[in-house]
C-alpha cells in the first residue's frame, strides 16, 4: 500500500489500538511506499541484486517519497490498480561492446494492491505488478516476454497478545540484465526468484526479540536477442537463511540492535557457500525530515574457492529539504548473488534528488557506481572473471495533469569495464542507453 504515517495510522487505528506499544516500537512510524508503481513508472532505479545475508530487497527509505496513490474499496477490500503503456528504445540490447543490436519495445503493465483488514489482529496483503514486454530487435527478430516485479508478494499478519506474526511470499520475474552488474552479451535474464519466510516477533518491554527464516529459490537461464542461451548467466540457486535480532528503542523515533544471521546456499554448477553474519544496526527519524538506516558487521565464509572473512555496511538516507525538494543517498558494500550462482563482492553507491519544477512537473536524477570483484565462478570453468565497474546516470520527467494520471520520460545511461580478456581484449564491456515513454492510469 502506499500510505502516509498519518493515513496508516488512520486505516490501522482499532489494530494499534490493540497492539501500540509492541507494534509502534517496531515500525517507528515509516509509511510505505508505492515501490510496484514505481517499478513500472521508474524500472531503471531497481537495481539490487539478492544479498548473501539477506533475501530483504530495496527498503522503502531507498526511493523518493511519493504521493499516496487514489485507493477505492471493494467489499472489505481496499485496492489500488494502476495501469500502465509505453514505448522505450534500447541501442544496445544484447550488452555487447561490438556488434551492438537495437531494441524497439512496447509495453503494458498492471500494478495491484490489495489489503484485507480481517479482524483487529489479523491483516491480509497482496501486492502484485506485472509487465507485458513486445520486442522488435534490430535483427529482424521479435519476441514476447512478461516481468513480475520485484516487490510482489504475498503477506498474512495476525497477533496473539505481544507475539506479533508475518507469514510471506515474494516473487518476481526479472528482465533487465543491467540488473545484474556481472551479466554481459545478454538480452533477458529470465530471472524467477520466490522466497518464502516467517518472523516472529516478541515484546520483552525492554526490547522486541525477532526470530526470522526463509528460503529463496532462484532460476535463470539468460538469453540473447536470437534467443540462443547464455552459458554464463544461467543457472539454478537455493538459499536458507535463519537467525535472531533484539530491537531497542534509543528515542520515541530511533531503534537500534543487534542481528545474527546464519545461511546455505547451494547451486548449480557452483560450490556450496555459508556464512555466518552479525553486526548492528539503527534506524528511524531525525526531526520531520531526515530518515535514515544504517547496519554494519562481520561476515565469515565458507565455500570453495575459499573466501577470507569480510564485512558488510550499509547505509541508507533520504532527506527532505523543502515540500519540492528531496535526496536520496545510499551506499553498501556487500556479498551478493549475481549471473548463474556467481558469488560477487559488491560496492554501491547512488545520489538521487527529485525536484518539483512546477505543480504537475517533476524532474529526477540518479547517478550510481558499482563496482566489484567475482569471488567465485558458476560457468563450470572454474575461473573467477575478476574485477568490474558499472556506472551510469539515471534522468526522468514526470507530469500529472490530473490525480490519476501520470506521464513519465526517462533516460538511462550504463557504462561497464572489466579487466576480464579474451584473445587480449575485454569481452566484458560494454556502453547502453535506454529512453522510454510510459503514461499510467490509477484506477
Amino acid at each position: 500500500m502506499c500510505d502516509t504515517p498519518e493515513q496508516k495510522m488512520r486505516r490501522e487505528s482499532y489494530i494499534n489500538s490493540e497492539v501500540a506499544r509492541f507494534h509502534g516500537l517496531i515500525d517507528v512510524g515509516q509509511g510505505k511506499m508505492c515501490l510496484v508503481f514505481l517499478f513500472l513508472i521508474l524500472a531503471p532505479f531497481l537495481r539490487a541484486q539478492e544479498r548473501v545475508r539477506s533475501s530483504v530487497g530495496q527498503q522503502p527509505i531507498q526511493t523518493f517519497q511519493r504521493s499516496p496513490e487514489a485507493f477505492f474499496y471493494l467489499g472489505p477490500f481496499q485496492e489500488i490498480v494502476t495501469g500502465s503503456v509505453g514505448v522505450e528504445y534500447t541501442d544496445n540490447v544484447d550488452l555487447t561492446q561490438t556488434n551492438k543490436i537495437s531494441d524497439l519495445k512496447f509495453f503494458e503493465a498492471l500494478a495491484l494492491n490489495t489489503t484485507w483488514v480481517i479482524s483487529h489482529l489479523n491483516q491480509l496483503e497482496f501486492t502484485f505488478g506485472g509487465r507485458v514486454n513486445e520486442n522488435f530487435y534490430g535483427d529482424g527478430k521479435n519476441q514476447v516476454n512478461f516481468e513480475i516485479a520485484p516487490d510482489s508478494k504475498l503477506e498474512f499478519k495476525f497477533s496473539i497478545s505481544d507475539v506479533q506474526v508475518r507469514l510471506y511470499d515474494n516473487f518476481s520475474y526479472t528482465q533487465n540484465p543491467t540488473n545484474d552488474p556481472v551479466a554481459t552479451n545478454t538480452a533477458n535474464l529470465n530471472s524467477l526468484t520466490n522466497t518464502i519466510g516467517a518472523v516472529v516477533d516478541t515484546d520483552l518491554n525492554v526490547a522486541v526479540l525477532s526470530l526470522a527464516g526463509d528460503f529463496t529459490y532462484n532460476n535463470q537461464s539468460g538469453t540473447t536477442s536470437g534467443g540462443q542461451t547464455n552459458s554464463s548467466t544461467s543457472g539454478t540457486r537455493e538459499t536458507f537463511r535463519a537467525g535472531p535480532a533484539l530491537t531497542f528503542r534509543l528515542t520515541p523515533s530511533i531503534l537500534y540492535g543487534v542481528d545474527i544471521t546464519a545461511t546455505r546456499s547451494m547451486g548449480e554448477n557452483a560450490a556450496n557457500v555459508n556464512s555466518l553474519n552479525a553486526g548492528p544496526f539503527m534506524k528511524g527519524k531525525l526531526g520531520r525530515n531526515l530518515e535514515f538506516d544504517l547496519s554494519a558487521g562481520t561476515t565469515l565464509l565458507d565455500t570453495k574457492p575459499s573466501v577470507a572473512p569480510t564485512y558488510y555496511f550499509s547505509i541508507a538516507a533520504r532527506y527532505r529539504i523543502d515540500p519540492h525538494w528531496q535526496l536520496v543517498f545510499s551506499g553498501s558494500h556487500e556479498l551478493i548473488f549475481t549471473s548463474g550462482t556467481d558469488l560477487t563482492k559488491q560496492n554501491l553507491f547512488r545520489l538521487g534528488t527529485e525536484l518539483d519544477l512546477t505543480r504537475v512537473i517533476s524532474f529526477t536524477l540518479s547517478p550510481f557506481i558499482n563496482f566489484g570483484t567475482v569471488e567465485t565462478s558458476s560457468a563450470g570453468s572454474g575461473t573467477p572473471t575478476g574485477p568490474y565497474k558499472q556506472f551510469g546516470i539515471e534522468a526522468g520527467l514526470a507530469w500529472k495533469p490530473r490525480k490519476r494520471w501520470t506521464t513519465a520520460l526517462t533516460y538511462d545511461y550504463i557504462r561497464r569495464e572489466s579487466s576480464s580478456t579474451t584473445g587480449g581484449t575485454s569481452s566484458q564491456n560494454y556502453i547502453q542507453n535506454t529512453v522510454a515513454l510510459s503514461l499510467s492510469y490509477a484506477f
